[in-house]
């Protein structure tokens, strides 16, 4: 029966995440371009944005991208550097989460990083 248990539990933790959006970014935007209207995209009304405290979540910290909860915007918070983020490594992505509380939504975000400099697409 305890199995049965941690199995519904896994499916309703499984389903905690909503959705993924994908944007694509050039490197070197500079700090405050729009890169996306996030509440439009995953369908968020703007109170919920507000009322769920929503905010961007990255694994090291880094905030390259910031949220505007006022507009459901999302903007460049700091340059981004393809070469610096991933070395060499191609395809060079940026992923976050956005996260909303009460009740707790988690939304991935994929943001492949095109480099100004190659013809590297950056998919």
């Amino acid at each position: 029966f305890w199995i049965l248990q941690i199995l519904v539990l896994c499916v309703y933790i499984a389903n905690g995440v909503y959705g993924q959006v994908r944007y694509s970014i050039p490197e070197e935007m500079v700090k405050g371009s729009f890169v996306g209207n996030i509440a439009q995209d995953l369908g968020v009304d703007i109170k919920r944005m507000k009322s769920g405290r929503a905010r961007v979540f990255t694994e090291d910290g880094r905030e390259y991208i910031g949220l505007n909860t006022d507009k459901g915007m999302l903007i460049v918070k700091e340059r981004i550097d393809r070469e610096e983020l991933c070395g060499p490594v191609s395809p060079c992505s940026l992923h976050f989460q956005i996260i909303l509380e009460n009740p707790m939504e988690l939304h991935r975000i994929d943001m492949p990083v095109v480099s100004l400099t190659t013809n590297d697409p950056g998919v």
